[in-house]
C-alpha cells in the first residue's frame, strides 16, 4: 500500500512537471503569435521552447533530475521568457513614442507656423528621432545600452559640467518628460475645425482633450518608463 501511494505521488508529481512544460509551449504560442509575423519563425521560436521543456520533462522522467527540479527549471525559463518579452515591449514601445514625439514637433512647428519650433516642436524631433534610433537599433541588434547623439550631447554636456555621463542621462529622461507635459498641455486644433487662412485661439484646444482613452494611457506608460529609468539612473550613481 505505502509503494501505490509513493507511486501515485510520484505520478502526480510528473505530471505537474508535464503541465507546467505544456504551459510554457502555450505561453510561447501566444508570443509568437503577438510579436512575430513571419510564420517561419514563429514555428522556429515555439518549436525552441517546445524542446526545452521536452527535454526537462524527460530529464524528470528518466531520473536525471528530481520533480522540484524539474519545476524550478520550468519556472527559470518562464521567467527568462517573460523577462525577454517584457524588454522587446518596451523597445517597441520606444520606436513608437518616439515616432509619435517626431509628428507631435511637426505639427507644434506647422500649427505656431514655426513660432514654437524653437520651445517644443524642435526638441520633440530631436528627441523623437533619438528614441528611434536607440530602440531601434537595439531591436535590430538584439542588445540593450544603444546612446543615440542626442543622448550623447545630454552626456558630454554633464561631463563638462563637472559630472558624469549617468547624470546625462536623467537630464535626458527629464527632458523627456517635460517634452511629454508639453505635448499633452499645447493646444491643438479642435476635431473638425478647419480654415483656409489663419486659426484663431477659439479653433484651438488642450492637446489632451482631442486624444483617445487609449493614446493618453499609452503617453502615461512611456512616462512612467522614462520615470523608472531615471530612478535607476539616480540609484546607481
Amino acid at each position: 500500500m505505502k509503494d501505490d501511494d509513493k507511486k501515485t505521488g510520484m505520478d502526480f508529481e510528473f505530471w505537474e512537471v508535464s503541465s507546467l512544460a505544456a504551459q510554457l509551449t502555450q505561453y510561447a504560442c501566444e508570443v509568437g503569435a503577438r510579436h512575430l509575423e513571419d510564420d517561419v519563425l514563429r514555428a522556429q521560436f515555439v518549436q525552441e521552447i517546445a524542446y526545452v521543456g521536452r527535454a526537462i520533462v524527460d530529464d524528470v522522467r528518466e531520473g536525471n533530475i528530481t520533480a522540484d527540479e524539474g519545476r524550478e527549471a520550468l519556472e527559470h525559463e518562464y521567467r527568462e521568457l517573460l523577462s525577454q518579452v517584457w524588454e522587446y515591449t518596451k523597445l517597441v514601445a520606444g520606436v513608437t513614442a518616439g515616432v509619435l514625439q517626431i509628428s507631435t514637433g511637426v505639427a507644434v512647428c506647422k500649427l505656431s507656423f514655426g513660432a514654437g519650433c524653437m520651445i517644443g516642436g524642435l526638441p520633440l524631433i530631436l528627441h523623437g528621432a533619438n528614441n528611434v534610433y536607440e530602440n531601434g537599433a537595439n531591436l535590430i541588434g538584439r542588445r540593450t545600452g544603444t546612446v543615440g547623439p542626442v543622448r550623447k550631447v545630454y552626456q558630454r554636456a554633464a561631463i563638462a559640467a563637472g559630472g558624469v555621463a549617468s547624470h546625462g542621462n536623467v537630464a535626458y529622461g527629464v527632458s523627456d518628460l517635460g517634452l511629454s507635459a508639453f505635448s499633452l498641455g499645447r493646444m491643438a486644433l479642435k476635431p473638425g475645425v478647419w480654415r483656409l487662412f489663419r486659426y484663431i485661439e477659439a479653433d484651438k484646444t488642450r492637446a489632451i482633450k482631442t486624444m483617445s482613452t487609449h493614446s493618453i494611457a499609452f503617453e502615461v506608460g512611456i512616462d512612467m518608463l522614462t520615470g523608472d529609468q531615471v530612478r535607476v539612473e539616480l540609484r546607481d550613481e
